[in-house]
């Protein structure tokens, strides 16, 4: 009597290539973090690889070659370093310049006039 066969492993859904984008989203925000401070490059980074860690999220496309979530890390990432360029970037704008996100009625006089 001949053994039975081995079962059969568990298959990517998607070909390497397509499973690469989740990937990309990874790698995009782990160098938009290294790269932060080159104010546009940065910003489109993390954008680029938060828009396609969404799309991976969308389809499916979990990434992983062992089914991990690579597409949810991307994302997640991406969508800090994206907070980090902005915040950094506003809070150098207000604090070297005194430009403010907000309107100059609403500037720090504006507070301590409602506390009187």
């Amino acid at each position: 009597m001949e053994p039975a066969p081995p079962p059969v492993a568990d298959r990517p859904k998607y070909s390497p290539p397509t499973s690469g984008i989740a990937v990309a989203s990874v790698s995009l925000g782990y160098f938009s973090m290294l790269v932060f401070w080159w104010k546009p490059f940065g910003l489109l980074l993390a954008a680029v690889g938060l828009l396609l860690g969404l799309v991976s999220l969308a389809v499916g496309n979990r990434g992983g070659l062992r089914n991990e979530n690579l597409a949810l890390t991307g994302t997640l990432i991406c969508a800090f370093s994206l907070g980090v360029i902005n915040a950094l970037y506003w809070g150098v704008l207000y604090v070297m310049w005194g430009y403010a996100p907000w309107p100059q009625e609403w500037g720090p006089q504006y507070w301590l006039d409602s506390l009187r």
